[in-house]
């Protein structure tokens, strides 16, 4: 019999252990960030010209347009997951493949020369790509 003052312990799933806990919610978050420097990137120059240093916003207006929107969108998708505790592992993967189908669709349009005009928005965009996308794969 329980005295009064004794908490009763319900028979229940044993708890995660700390360790655990701290795991997923470390990966949750780091997901959670990556994609948000991603949905930030798109407003940074991407390209640095000598007129001109034009942002993912910028490029939405040229060329492939609404395509350049996929890259915010599924970040901040990814994020929502996130929040709501649904599985961040699809939006994840596609958030962090964006940059680097952009890449691929500069390559084939500029050409290797591409990489020499790169702005920073694009390199960080690309490394929170590939970080996204480990992370997710995980």
């Amino acid at each position: 019999m329980n005295s009064p003052d004794a908490p009763e312990t319900p028979p229940s799933q044993p708890a995660p252990s700390p360790s655990e806990t701290e795991r997923s919610l470390g990966r949750r978050e780091l997901v959670s960030v990556c994609a948000a420097g991603l949905a930030i990137c798109f407003f940074v120059p991407w390209i640095d010209l000598l007129i001109a240093r034009p942002s993912g916003l910028d490029l939405q207006r040229d060329g492939a347009g609404k395509l350049f929107w996929l890259l915010p969108a599924l970040a901040v998708a990814t994020i929502v997951a996130g929040f709501t505790g649904k599985s961040q592992k699809l939006p994840g993967i596609l958030a962090g493949l964006t940059p680097f189908a952009f890449l691929a669709y500069g390559l084939a349009d500029a050409g290797s020369r591409l990489f020499d005009v790169m702005a920073p928005g694009a390199w960080v965009g690309l490394v929170l790509g590939a970080a996204l996308l480990a992370l997710s794969l995980r």
